[in-house]
């Protein structure tokens, strides 16, 4: 029993810690050298440790630069490989022309060999063979006889618009004496080639179609127009030819044919199933934040509830998962921006065609759409929060809601409350309903449920303004219909801006000084521009509808539906109409859309 040399506490013997006063114990001597050797042994664990850390941090990231290599290298050499099909592809066709048609099934048939799917050689080797199989082979007497018979066939086909059975027939001819009537021929033939690869491409013949004009092209150039349907009608075999083998390329192909053709033939339908496909692969694997990508991106050009619930899933699953990075061209783990749209949050209704009735999505910056409200349409962002309140469908009265949280909350008890708009310090809420005489009014509530709604005027489709300013349509003492403003907490006046009804859809410009609305007086619905000190300016003038116009949180662009490109979708545009660009699909069915709202917030 030793004592503490510190406080003079007994301690057991070999304590190197005194239990009273915590001093720390000098060790007895002839242990020092062995516990001098305890560091050491520490100090040389946690060197092979970081050895071993480093050599794993070195073997991943090359493992990652051979996994890269071995992609990209795999990617140059299918590039070599194509441009080796179109190089056999492209001499196949020309001793078609050339009526050497041994060659031209040895040429399609080496296509073949190195891609056994490639259809245009399929339908060139079809086509080699059958024109072998009648090709004629008569001695030098009958030659001239020979094609003479051949040019009146042909001239017979030609006359009954039978363009194939004319092409094979001049081939024929072109073998045996290609000198003989040969501008004529050449110009029966070109015609013949052109006007039936038209038609198989109007015949959805896609592969029929690009042979006869290839074959065509090879003869003479041809005109704009044949050249773009042609290499469109390419593009989307060449797209197709990816199906269900690489969906990284397969969209790849879609995405940039959409972009520029987005109504050829399914291209959209096309590219929204190649998303779908390759997002339920992903989340086969358990890979759901490349999952929830793939479904937003197939969201974007159709709204569908259950692909909207599959993208949720996905969603949640992502949130507390930790997946790694893929490398090469296969899809981030973070939503993709929509080109256009680069500030603030868009809320818009979107037509559910399986319930009959609207469900609110909100659209984000870095490409998150999420599916605000389901039953609900009208929504109106509350200024500086994160929620927005809409018109229930279900109910018929007026929520609330979180769209990160989607936890519904009734605002306002159900009297068919139409355009819910909330004052600039959300302590009100102005509603249209019809009063107890079926006229449409405008009332004004507590957003707290307390007091009774009081009536402001008749009216429809108010608008609260930044600066407390109520603009609605409704009509004057005389009977004059336009936009009306007011300010429900004075005794001012109504004043009237325009002197039309069907001047609805109001959207206040941030600063407070314009507003942006619709109208049909042009014969179609359009967007203009009211300044709250007079004039108005039309925005839009193209025959389509344009509508429901709202304003970007800087004031600089306006948001707005329109069906100018046959379908419905959502639109930006500079406040003076120029720039317009296409952000995002509604569908083809948009029914009661006038009485619609889109909300554009910070």
């Amino acid at each position: 029993m030793t004592n503490c040399p510190e406080c003079g506490h007994p301690l057991a013997r070999g304590s190197l810690l005194c239990p009273h006063c915590g001093a720390v114990l000098s060790p007895p001597e002839e242990k020092a050298g062995a516990n001098k050797q305890v560091p050491k042994a520490r100090k040389a664990w946690r060197t092979i440790l970081l050895g071993l850390l480093a050599v794993l941090l070195f073997v991943g990231v090359a493992g990652g630069a051979i996994y890269a290599g071995l992609y990209y290298g795999e990617r140059d050499r299918e590039t070599q490989r194509l441009a080796v099909l179109d190089e056999h592809y492209a001499a196949g066709i020309q001793a078609l022309n050339e009526g050497r048609f041994e060659r031209a099934a040895a040429e399609f048939e080496y296509v073949l060999q190195l891609d056994a799917g490639h259809k245009l050689a399929q339908q060139g080797l079809a086509e080699a063979r059958a024109r072998l199989a009648v090709k004629p082979t008569p001695t030098l007497e009958a030659v001239q006889s020979l094609t003479e018979q051949l040019l009146q066939q042909a001239r017979d086909a030609y006359a009954a618009q039978d363009w194939v059975a004319t092409a094979r027939t001049l081939t024929q001819l072109r073998a045996l004496d290609a000198t003989f009537a040969q501008q004529q021929v050449e110009e029966m033939l070109f015609k013949s080639l052109y006007n039936a690869g038209i038609a198989f491409l109007e015949e959805d013949s896609l592969e029929f179609g690009i042979s006869y004009l290839d074959q065509a092209i090879a003869l003479r150039p041809l005109d704009a127009d044949a050249v773009n349907r042609r290499n469109v009608a390419a593009r989307y075999m060449d797209a197709l030819n990816y199906w269900g083998v690489d969906w990284v390329v397969c969209i790849e192909r879609f995405e940039a044919l959409y972009a520029s053709d987005p109504y050829y033939k399914d291209v959209g339908q096309r590219l929204y199933q190649a998303h779908l496909a390759y997002a339920d692969y992903f989340a086969a694997q358990g890979e759901m934040c490349p999952a929830e990508l793939q479904y937003a991106k197939a969201l974007r050009l159709y709204a569908d509830p259950a692909v909207d619930q599959k993208r949720d899933t996905a969603a949640q699953t992502c949130l507390v998962a930790t997946p790694a990075p893929l490398i090469g061209d296969s899809p981030q783990l973070t939503p993709q921006p929509v080109p256009g749209f680069t500030m603030g949050r868009l809320a818009y209704p979107v037509y559910n065609s399986t319930t009959g009735v609207y469900d609110v999505y909100a659209l984000f910056p870095d490409g998150r759409i999420l599916r605000a409200a389901a039953g609900a349409d009208q929504p109106w962002w509350e200024r500086g929060t994160g929620r927005m309140i809409y018109r229930d469908r279900g109910t018929g009265g007026v929520g609330m809601v979180l769209p990160e949280e989607g936890v519904p909350l009734q605002l306002l008890t159900p009297r068919s409350q139409t355009w819910p708009t909330l004052s600039p310090d959300s302590l009100r809420t102005a509603y249209a309903a019809p009063n107890e005489n079926g006229v449409w009014t405008i009332y004004i509530a507590n957003t707290n449920n307390t007091g009774e709604p009081w009536v402001l005027a008749a009216g429809w489709g108010p608008a609260w303004g930044p600066a407390g300013v109520l603009a609605y349509t409704g009509c004057d003492e005389a009977g004059v219909c336009g936009i009306m403003l007011d300010q429900p907490d004075d005794d001012q006046p109504v004043a009237r801006l325009t002197n039309n009804e069907v001047d609805t859809a109001i959207s206040w410009a941030p600063a407070g000084n314009l507003l942006a609305y619709m109208s049909n007086v042009t014969g179609n619905w359009d967007i203009f521009l009211l300044n709250t000190q007079g004039g108005v300016q039309q925005v839009t003038t193209s025959a389509a509808d344009e509508g429901l116009p709202v304003w970007a949180p800087d004031g600089s662009r306006l948001a707005f539906v329109s069906n100018r490109d046959g379908n419905w979708a959502i639109y930006v545009m500079q406040y003076d109409g120029q720039n317009v660009q296409r952000i995002l699909d509604l569908g083809a069915s948009y029914p009661g859309w006038e009485n619609q709202r889109l909300s554009w917030a910070p």
